[in-house]
């Protein structure tokens, strides 16, 4: 059965675990933040990624025209909030459930709602061997950042598989299409696949500069599978 809950439209796109810092100052979020329940119940948005234009809304309610945003979300779950004098707001949000929009609702309200259905996260066809591809995949790129930034793209992976996907998702520098993507996949085993293509295509990139030299062993790792 679909839920109505509130949309905070982002040229973003936030994926499960990942954290999301937000200033509000427009009106028609701070509305979205007041109308909030008040601790101990959950305070907690829909964030969905625009398609097309800017992050605003219609002018006026009851205007035809609505925001061009993708299907799915994510719910962005409220960790800290400080409420400024002036009325605006600076709040830390995490990433939990995936939705799917159903359908978007642009009257009774300044902010944007939408009836929406949650999404399961299933493993699918996942095998130990896309787990370990992965992050195979992940430590050669960690390993050419650092020779050639000094840096890596962050520390300990996670053991769950599903947690896994999300945090290699998070960690490359894609588009937000290809991000909207991994949101997207239906299953855990489908976005490792995706993520194994993403990261041997990004250390090709790599592969092609004067800076770094990756083997093109690495490029091969584990084709077969996908």
């Amino acid at each position: 059965m679909a839920e109505l809950i509130p949309l905070f439209p982002l040229s973003h796109v936030l994926l499960p675990g990942m954290p999301l810092p937000l200033h509000i100052f427009e009106q028609r979020y701070r509305d979205l933040v007041a109308d909030l329940p008040e601790p101990p119940l959950s305070r907690s948005f829909g964030v969905v990624a625009l398609r097309s234009g800017t992050e605003a809304l219609p002018p006026a309610l009851g205007d035809s025209g609505v925001p061009d945003v993708e299907v799915v979300g994510t719910l962005a779950e409220i960790l800290e909030i400080e409420i400024k004098p002036d009325g605006a707001a600076d709040l830390l949000a995490v990433g939990s459930r995936r939705f799917r929009v159903v359908s978007l609702v642009t009257d009774g309200t300044a902010y944007l709602r939408g009836q929406v259905e949650w999404l399961d996260e299933s493993d699918g066809a996942l095998s130990a061997a896309a787990q370990v591809r992965a992050r195979e995949l992940l430590e050669v790129y960690d390993a050419v950042l650092r020779r050639l930034a000094g840096r890596a793209t962050g520390g300990e992976l996670p053991d769950d598989a599903n947690q896994l996907s999300y945090q290699i998702a998070a960690r490359l520098p894609l588009p937000p299409s290809e991000r909207q993507a991994l949101l997207a996949d239906d299953t855990t085993a489908e976005r490792l696949a995706r993520l194994a293509r993403l990261l041997r295509r990004e250390l090709a990139l790599l592969r092609g500069t004067r800076s770094i030299a990756v083997s093109p062993a690495v490029l091969r790792l584990g084709t077969t599978v996908n």
